[in-house]
């Protein structure tokens, strides 16, 4: 297999595990013998979503609420980017149709569909900041009075940034979980056909504004998030985000007017890059997206910088998964056990119900 083939790994069938992972000192290892034991959080992204979404999804929280998972991480779009309308009842709705009906805390990290793509007409054509501040009220609250979905509340302390309430860390178990807000559709980045693809019906989109302030609350989040990591003397770190952000430049290297401008990542990415090389023990990337499931590692670098496809070196502790969403309504179990020295397990747990009917070529 070359390395090539192994970066590329992708996971989809019933009842398989896989193991991977980055390298950590013997001294890290010889540590986490004194961790507590081994446990599982549940992965998922990119549900309810639309009609079929809602019609599966409660097969998939009902799966989740019977393992022995202590918590959910969930990467965003709650919604369909193509039909359902960002109209105010929806948000209500999707909180106690879908986060309320998880036994355990379930952690969400905002996607597009829930606010940037709501400019589109057939979303109903609603101005995106007005969705960003009704997502942050509905879901997450404001200081002092912060929302916690689920339906109980994890025994550790989550620390939010005060401006941008969804940014969230904490750590359990000695594993450090961050969570910036990085939507897809090139992160809210303005975009004008015929430069970028853009992700309405009109010839511009995006605020830039928005971006630029965001992208600079994200980088300081995450370097935080690893400071904190740092401190607690973690084992491990996982970075929760929606957006596929185009690590080997193939959405961004598209033809004219399909390429998409994830150079709006870009920051993130190498602040991601940064720490991950600092922290030298196993991080995780967990993002949506793009609806199917995968397992890779996708960093490399030259000099300290990120490096596209199988160029540079392979930045051996960085894991990245992509889980599944929308037409694929499963979900993927992290096992974590402070004795394995990969660290991490990823379990693709598949809901037969959930599973469409193949007709084979006669």
């Amino acid at each position: 297999m070359t390395k090539l083939q192994f970066r590329k790994l992708a996971v989809s069938t019933i009842g398989v595990v896989i193991a991977i992972s980055g390298v950590y000192t013997a001294s890290a290892a010889h540590a986490a013998l004194d961790r507590p034991g081994k446990f599982s959080i549940a992965l998922i992204g990119d549900m309810p979503y639309d009609a079929k979404g809602q019609n599966q999804t409660p097969a998939v929280i009902s799966a989740i609420n019977s393992s022995s998972v202590r918590f959910t991480l969930f990467d965003g779009d709650t919604m369909s980017g193509k039909g359902d309308k960002c109209e105010d009842a929806a948000y209500a709705r999707i909180k106690s149709d879908f986060f309320q009906k998880f036994t355990n805390q379930i952690f969400y990290s905002v996607g597009d569909n829930e606010w940037v793509d709501c400019d589109r007409a057939l979303k109903g054509g609603f101005d995106p900041a007005t969705r960003l501040a009704l997502v942050r009220s509905t879901y997450f609250g404001t200081a002092g009075k912060y929302i916690s979905l689920g339906n109980s509340t994890l025994n550790t302390s989550v620390l939010r940034d005060k401006t941008y309430p969804e940014m969230q860390m904490f750590s359990y178990k000695g594993i450090t979980v961050i969570i910036p807000h990085i939507p897809g559709s090139a992160n809210n980045s303005a975009v004008a056909t015929p430069a970028f693809k853009t992700y309405n019906d009109k010839a511009t989109d995006g605020d830039d504004a928005e971006y630029k302030a965001r992208d600079a609350a994200n980088v300081a989040w995450i370097n935080k998030g690893f400071e904190k990591a740092k401190a607690d003397n973690s084992l491990g770190v996982i970075v929760v985000a929606q957006a596929n952000m185009d690590w080997e430049g193939y959405l961004r290297d598209l033809a004219a007017p399909n390429n998409e401008n994830t150079a709006a990542y870009a920051n993130v990415k190498q602040a991601l890059l940064t720490n991950t090389i600092k922290f030298k023990r196993p991080v995780l990337l967990q993002n949506g997206d793009e609806h199917w499931y995968q397992l890779d590692m996708p960093m490399n670098e030259t000099g300290g910088k990120l490096v596209e496809k199988d160029k540079g070196s392979l930045v051996e502790n960085f894991t990245r998964v992509q889980t599944f969403g929308s037409g694929f309504n499963h979900w993927v179990e992290l096992q974590i056990d402070p004795k394995n020295p990969n660290l991490w397990t990823f379990v693709p747990h598949i809901i037969n119900s959930n599973l469409d009917t193949h007709t084979p070529l006669s």
